[in-house]
């Protein structure tokens, strides 16, 4: 079972830890410069405090013109000898050192008679830093908390669209299949609605058929079941004769081949399931050898061999119905023409003004089918992806069937 989730809340999870990741990093980028740019700062006011209290020695003053922070220190040696200690070990070369707890510059002048080592405490310097660092926080978390408000809202604006169309969905009454009405969604979920509307105009042209279709069968159904059932209360009151038993049984024989045809279009509707192949050939011959043979003329064009990705049963269905119809419906043999592709023609000479019905249950004057031959054919062709085709030439009706879309080598 699916876990319920929410798009929004994922969302906004995703991009508040994003926004919190890049702002944590910015974050550690902007102190790391900021460490760097203050060591520079810190060396250079050692540097400059160096050169201040060495000019102050070099002119007699000694320590008292000196403003040094109580975080400093400062040793002098004139002439090797310490005048002013410093809780560090003297350096031999002048510059800037990294001692254990301390950071030093050292400067020498008149060759060296006269030494000055400056020092600023590690503890002190951070101490600095972690000021700054706090500064920076400071003025950084408003930064952060406006921004993520912002994404938040901005998610809500950006889905309100979407969540007013799932709730017109789920107010919608299940018989209601009118369309839906352009809704504002973005460009993403756009197809969503063009899908519906398809799918409903579908599902409102199936019902629709189906109301017809049942209109239709128990029209055609009524008239054989009249008949057998008059024929058969005459027979029942001892009424009845030879005549109204053969009655009888040729509005049974009609209800039975409405029926048998009903059946074949709910299968040619439903689908034949599982994916086959075939060779059309030996289909063609089974069919063929199942009827009048006699009024049958196969041309298999040399052929020895036309797999096709078809199940077996649909080209059955496919071809029985074609060959009865053109038997039942034509007025002479019929002709079966295999080329390659391969694909298959079935002719037969038709009386003048014959046409190809290929509305449900519509049918010839006097003729004593169902009307549902050509709807059978046609709708197991889509199925199967097959080119369906019909045509009267002269008195010569032609039905193509193309099974090149679904050839194998």
């Amino acid at each position: 079972m699916s876990r319920d989730w929410s798009l929004r809340s994922r969302l906004t999870r995703r991009l508040v830890l994003g926004v919190s990741l890049g702002w944590l990093t910015g974050l550690a980028i902007a102190i790391f410069v900021i460490a760097h740019e203050m060591t520079e700062l810190l060396d250079d006011s050692l540097k400059a405090s160096a050169h201040v209290a060495s000019a102050a020695f070099a002119a007699g003053q000694g320590t008292e013109g000196l403003d040094l922070d109580p975080d400093y220190a400062i040793r002098i040696q004139r002439n090797g000898v310490e005048t002013t200690p410093a809780p560090w070990p003297a350096q031999q070369q002048d510059g800037t050192h990294q001692l254990p707890g301390w950071r030093i510059y050292r400067l020498s002048r008149d060759h060296g008679g006269l030494v000055v080592e400056v020092g600023q405490s590690d503890e002190w310097r951070r101490d600095e830093l972690l000021e700054s660092v706090e500064a920076l926080l400071v003025l950084m978390l408003p930064v952060l908390l406006v921004v993520l408000l912002t994404v938040r809202r901005a998610i809500a604006a950006a889905l309100g669209p979407a969540l007013r169309f799932a709730a017109a969905l789920k107010d919608r009454p299940a018989t209601d299949l009118s369309p839906f009405a352009d809704a504002d969604l973005p460009r993403e979920l756009q197809p969503i609605p063009v899908a519906l509307n398809t799918y409903l105009q579908r599902i409102h042209n199936h019902i629709e058929s189906e109301r017809q279709f049942a209109t239709n069968a128990a029209h055609e159904l009524r008239t054989p079941l009249a008949s057998a059932s008059a024929q058969a209360q005459l027979i029942a009151a001892g009424r009845g004769d030879a005549r109204a038993a053969r009655a009888m049984t040729a509005a049974l024989d009609r209800l039975g081949r409405i029926i048998e045809r009903l059946l074949q279009l709910s299968r040619a509707e439903a689908g034949i399931d599982g994916h086959a192949r075939c060779d059309l050939l030996r289909i063609i011959r089974i069919v063929i050898s199942a009827e009048d043979r006699t009024a049958i003329t196969f041309d298999d064009g040399d052929i020895d061999r036309a797999m096709v990705a078809v199940h077996p049963d649909a080209v059955a269905l496919l071809l029985g119905n074609a060959l009865r119809n053109a038997i039942e419906h034509g007025t002479g043999s019929v002709t079966l023409t295999l080329r390659p592709g391969p694909i298959l023609q079935i002719r037969n000479p038709v009386a003048p003004g014959s046409a190809f019905r290929h509305e449900t249950f519509a049918k010839s004057a006097g003729s004593t089918g169902a009307g549902l031959g050509l709807t059978i054919m046609r709708k197991m062709a889509e199925r199967n992806g097959l080119g369906f085709d019909t045509r009267i030439d002269g008195q010569v009706a032609t039905l193509t069937l193309d099974f090149s879309a679904r050839t194998l080598a």
